[in-house]
């Protein structure tokens, strides 16, 4: 090979060492770029920054990322080519931050890309409130023999009711030993993911699945039978042992109907699940809107059996149908369904020493609704005490940090349930560059384009903030840019042209600005 001479030589560990770089119009290209540091590439429009940055040194980052993996994950993935160049040394692992239309699915949102609900979603399932949708009262504990009245009243309008003891939630495995204790205990029936299975055959489901499993104990018929070894209420009470104090009961409807002598509805009687962060997720069917499924609209959708890929053909047709959609109309663009969107966060006692009343404490309906200034303002002021500081005391920081990131990039007025895909291709770049920043990544080669391309010289401040502070943490950064302050700020300028096309693909200077 015959390379350019370069200052640097290419073992060097503190470069980055490019030679012979031929891809579009780069002009068998040679030199070195410093790693660790805050390096822009700038040039006339077509000069080759687009070329040097993407297509050469970002897609070699990925090439090579890809032929790290092992040949069984390799077969999953798309096997990039190698780009036109002789050679490039110390590559490190590499991070695209680009401007570009296509930004995250229809159930993506400042929230999610951020990992803010993610958060927002542990937060409330450990320390919620589950109240009533209907009543809109807090549920609380009832008696086993105030739960054996009301299901016994249940079977006078539902029938006969076969009674499931969950033992199982959300959990991935084949659960074989499920199967085999309800077996050993003289339990004929097992039900998983709402499909019967008996206990006489080995019971193996799906190993990478997440699934719900319960334990059929009997019937509650709606009149008693004098052949029966157990009263109706010596029934409930085994269930509710093998389940924890909650069952299951499946009527001819096929209506599952949720009973538990901790969380119940002190007026209407209905009782709730334990809390779960999926409940609070608009990816499962435990948190989504029956009626729009986490999209938060409604669109047309063939009413056919979609399989294992139901996801990915609704995400199609919600792009599909862009212009079409309608805002929920069960949950009104919040996503989440009923009983979710009921959980409320205590807040803790005003100045005065008063509990804040229940009807003022948050929902997630409301950290939806809320910009990420309201946000971070709430949550640097709160305060809690007690066992919920203990509980929230690695999640709080992880919102608040995510939240700053937010404001530092600029997007303080975003609210958090904004959709992802209505964002400009500046808003989704800078939402990008945020979730980095909380993810506390070091030494990692980060390529943004053009990054302050139409913000305000203050929102542009705090981007080339938020640039240093990736630095800071022995990252790298090549960023394209024209404008003045971004070249300003740099550590490492390069400059490709002379001119455009055929004309460009050189570099024209490099070093400091002064320089």
């Amino acid at each position: 090979m015959n390379f350019k001479e370069v200052d640097i030589p290419s073992d060097d560990p503190a470069v980055i060492g490019i030679y012979g770089a031929r891809v579009h119009n780069l002009k068998n290209l040679s030199l070195t770029i410093p790693r660790g540091k805050f390096v822009v590439i700038t040039g006339v429009s077509g000069s080759g920054k687009s070329s040097l940055a993407f297509d050469l040194i970002f897609a070699e980052g990925q090439r090579r990322f890809l032929d790290a993996m092992n040949a069984y994950a390799r077969q999953f993935v798309e096997q990039l080519s190698r780009p036109e160049v002789d050679l490039i040394t110390g590559l490190p692992p590499t991070v695209s931050i680009e401007q570009r239309n296509s930004r995250g699915g229809g159930k993506s949102t400042v929230a999610t890309v951020t990992e803010i609900h993610h958060f927002l979603r542990l937060l409330f399932s450990k320390l919620g409130v589950q109240f009533c949708p209907q009543c809109q009262v807090a549920v609380a504990g009832q008696s086993r023999d105030a739960l054996g009245r009301k299901l016994l009243l249940e079977t006078k309008q539902r029938g006969d009711l076969l009674l499931l003891a969950p033992v199982v939630r959300n959990r991935k495995g084949f659960h074989t030993e499920i199967g085999a204790w309800a077996a050993k205990h003289g339990y004929d029936e097992v039900r998983a993911d709402g499909k019967m299975f008996s206990t006489a055959k080995e019971l193996r489901l799906d190993r990478f699945r997440e699934h719900d499993i319960e334990i059929v104990t009997g019937v509650l018929e709606q009149k008693s039978s004098k052949t029966s070894n157990k009263s109706p209420q010596q029934l409930i009470d085994q269930t509710l042992d093998l389940g924890k104090g909650t069952l299951l009961a499946l009527g001819n409807d096929r209506k599952v109907t949720v009973h538990s002598t901790a969380r119940a509805c002190p007026e209407c009687g209905q009782s709730y699940p334990l809390l779960d962060p999926k409940m609070f997720s608009y990816n499962s069917s435990q948190g989504w809107c029956l009626k729009c499924r986490g999209f938060g609209e409604t669109f047309y959708l063939p009413d056919v059996e979609r399989g294992a890929r139901a996801e990915a053909i609704e995400e199609s047709w919600f792009s599909w149908q862009e212009g079409k959609r309608e805002v929920c109309t069960d949950c009104g663009g919040a996503r989440l369904n009923r009983q979710a969107r009921a959980v409320r966060l205590p807040l803790p006692m005003n100045a005065d020493g008063k509990m804040c009343r229940s009807s003022s404490w948050p929902t997630m309906d409301w950290f939806a609704k809320s910009s990420v200034a309201e946000a971070e303002v709430f949550f640097n002021t709160l305060e809690l005490q007690g066992r919920d500081a203990e509980i929230a005391r690695d999640i709080l920081p992880e919102l608040r940090e995510r939240l700053k990131f937010l404001r530092e990039v600029g997007l303080h007025y975003l609210q958090l349930g904004r959709s992802v895909p209505t964002l400009s291709g500046g808003e989704a770049q800078r939402i990008r560059l945020a979730a980095q920043l909380g993810s506390n990544l070091s030494g990692v080669l980060y390529v943004l384009d053009e990054p302050t391309i139409g913000l305000h010289s203050r929102d542009n401040q705090h981007l080339l903030h938020a640039l240093r502070l990736l630095r800071e943490r022995g990252n790298s950064l090549i960023v394209v840019a024209h404008d003045e302050e971004t070249m300003r700020r740099a550590d490492h300028v390069i400059d490709l042209g002379p001119g455009a096309g055929v004309f460009g693909g050189e570099v024209v200077a490099a070093g400091t600005l002064q320089e």
